[in-house]
């Protein structure tokens, strides 16, 4: 029996319906999500057996119009939902067309009209005959739109003409309308002209001339370009003409601001005006002075005395201006001064040199421009006080521990810091882990030791004054920490104590379980709120490693009854009551409880086994 018909439990080649069966039947233990390889070979095989019955039955003969009859589902399939896979696949089978015969090496011609008609059910009635389109004159068309387009150009030109025919008309009206203004101006010019020369001809007094002045024969052209040329040359041909009719003249003109303008500076020349004749006249026009002659006399006192006070006030103002501007340039001078000194200050005290950076109170050593820190002027320098404010020390301080740090891969947190450029921070929190950190605090320890021993370690206290108190330690505190939980604080002050520091780090792990068991209240579920206490223990060495202790013990009878175990890392807890400390040997003992969580501040996420609730 070969294959695709063994893959499919057949016995040898057999007709669609039975691949079906067969296939449908297999399916039922080989299902794609348990046995997908084995899936893929059942429908490959599937696929082999269909193609070739499907082209036996081709060369047998015609096939049926109508599709093969779809194989009825057991009544087990319907009745579950396991089998939805089979009835997809059936029905996709059974919906598919079957496949040209591939030994036909030549399409056939097929008649798209009768297989449209055997779908819809008959033959489609006749379309009905499109009606025939006209045949186009194209050239009749061509010489119509010609004769169009020279009718419209005809009538653009039309238009044209009749346009530049009125401009013309009207160009010629304004031609000859302004020769005619042009005749009439240069009448009246020559009419004022000839005025002028009878005037002085006959001898006319001043009153003549004014009245000539007022007269509309002078006002129609006093602006006149051609009467003004005229009358300057009847003033440099007329030397002799009397001031008082020059004077009469230029009062004419400067009534209306001629000497605002520059055509008017020849006949201003001519005229012989003075200058003070010209302020004068100014003067005389001037709307403040004739407003300030229309007050009476006790409003003009007001205004004086009013202008007085202002005046007094407006001094006053200015001189005290004037004394802070003065004060604040001899500050910034006193400044700018000072700020040269500090370095040599600085250089003096701690006998390195500095640079000044680029803000005003930020300065580095020479050796290390990075290193940034304020440094101000305050007081005066003496035996007893160094003149100014600075915080290199904390830099330094700060610049050690971040070293340190670094090299043995600690975690520093600087507190209360503002991280802005020259500052510096009042702690420093070092988080440890709960084991193994024995050598770096003997390290941290030793490296503050001998700070305190430098020169530079003792500082001023701020706010100098004319007698300054003695030097203190640099101020600062250093804090051992486990994830921000502080069991060691060491005030610079004070000082930092090595066994302190590591008596605390030994007790760090029970009184991390003792926050733990406090903050989430396990304890109190489990013995019952104050009636117990808390007592640690030692710790619990398992292969899987160190577990921190504490055992819950009542306060009556001193008796235990639940044991807490704190893993090293500090993040998972066990609770196991007493009697059952006995069966534990090794972690697994630990996780036979209920799991659950517990969030807490700085701490986070705690993992915790509870054995005594389960």
């Amino acid at each position: 029996m070969s294959w695709p018909w063994s893959e499919l439990g057949l016995s040898g080649p057999a007709g669609l319906p039975e691949i079906r069966s067969a296939y449908a039947q297999r399916l039922k233990t080989t299902h794609p999500e348990e046995d997908p390889e084995g899936f893929q070979r059942l429908h490959a095989a599937y696929q082999e057996a269909s193609r070739q019955a499907r082209q036996k039955a081709r060369s047998a003969g015609p096939s049926s119009s109508r599709p093969a009859p779809r194989p009825e589902v057991p009544p087990e399939r319907e009745k579950t939902e396991e089998w939805d896979y089979d009835a997809l696949l059936e029905n996709r089978e059974a919906s598919k067309p079957e496949a040209p015969p591939e030994e036909a090496e030549e399409p056939e011609n097929w008649d798209y009209g009768a297989l449209l008609e055997e779908e819809d059910g008959g033959p489609k009635p006749e379309a009905a005959p499109e009606p025939k389109a006209p045949e186009w004159d194209f050239e009749r068309l061509f010489a119509e739109g010609e004769e169009e387009a020279q009718a419209a150009r005809r009538r653009k030109l039309e238009e044209l003409r009749e346009k530049n025919r009125a401009r013309r008309v009207r160009q010629e009206a304004e031609q000859r309308k302004r020769a005619a203004d042009e005749e009439e101006s240069w009448t009246a010019v020559m009419a004022a002209a000839h005025a002028l020369e009878l005037l002085y001809s006959s001898g006319a007094p001043l009153s003549q001339w004014k009245r000539f002045l007022d007269s509309p024969v002078f006002q129609n052209v006093r602006a006149n370009l051609d009467f003004v040329f005229a009358l300057e040359d009847f003033l440099e041909q007329r030397p002799d003409l009397s001031p008082e009719v020059r004077r009469a003249i230029f009062l004419a003109y400067e009534a209306y601001h001629a000497s605002k303008y520059p055509v008017y500076r020849r006949l201003y020349k001519l005229l012989g005006v003075k200058r003070k004749d010209k302020r004068r006249q100014a003067k005389a026009k001037s709307a403040w002075r004739a407003r300030w002659r229309s007050f009476p006399p006790w409003r003009k006192g007001v205004i004086v005395v009013c202008s007085l006070i202002l005046a007094a006030f407006f001094i006053v103002g200015w001189a005290v201006n004037l004394k802070t501007a003065y004060r604040d340039f001899t500050g910034r001078r006193e400044a700018r001064r000072l700020t040269e000194l500090l370095p040599q200050w600085l250089e003096e005290d701690f006998g390195e040199p500095f640079v000044h950076a680029a803000s005003s109170d930020i300065y580095a050593p020479a050796a290390d421009p990075d290193l940034y820190f304020h440094a101000s002027p305050q007081g005066e320098r003496s035996d007893r006080w160094s003149g100014y404010e600075t915080n290199y020390p904390q830099i330094l301080v700060r610049k050690a521990l971040e070293d340190f740090a670094a090299e043995r891969s600690l975690d520093l947190d600087l507190a209360s810091y503002s991280h802005g450029v020259g500052d510096a921070p009042g702690a420093y929190l070092v988080n440890l882990p709960l084991l193994g950190a024995e050598e770096d605090i003997a390290a941290l320890g030793a490296l503050l030791e001998d700070l305190s021993r430098q020169e530079w370690y003792q500082v001023f206290p701020s706010g100098g004054g004319e007698d300054p108190p003695a030097r203190e330690p640099v101020p600062y505190t250093v804090y051992l920490c486990h994830k921000g939980l502080a069991f060691y604080e060491a005030p610079s002050a004070q000082g930092f104590g090595t066994e302190e520091a590591l008596s605390r780090y030994a007790q760090a792990g029970p009184a991390l379980c003792r926050y733990i068991l406090e903050q989430s209240g396990l304890a109190d579920g489990h013995m019952g709120e104050g009636t117990y206490r808390l007592l640690d223990g030692e710790a619990l060495e398992l292969e899987e490693g160190t577990f921190f202790q504490v055992g819950g013990v009542d306060k009556d009878s001193g008796e235990v009854h639940v044991r807490y175990l704190l893993a090293s890392g500090g993040g998972m807890l066990f609770c196991v009551p007493e009697e059952r400390m006995a069966q534990v040997r090794s972690v697994i003992d630990l996780y036979r409880g209920t799991p659950r969580t517990v969030q807490l501040d700085k701490l986070g996420l705690i993992m915790v086994t509870d054995q005594v609730s389960s």
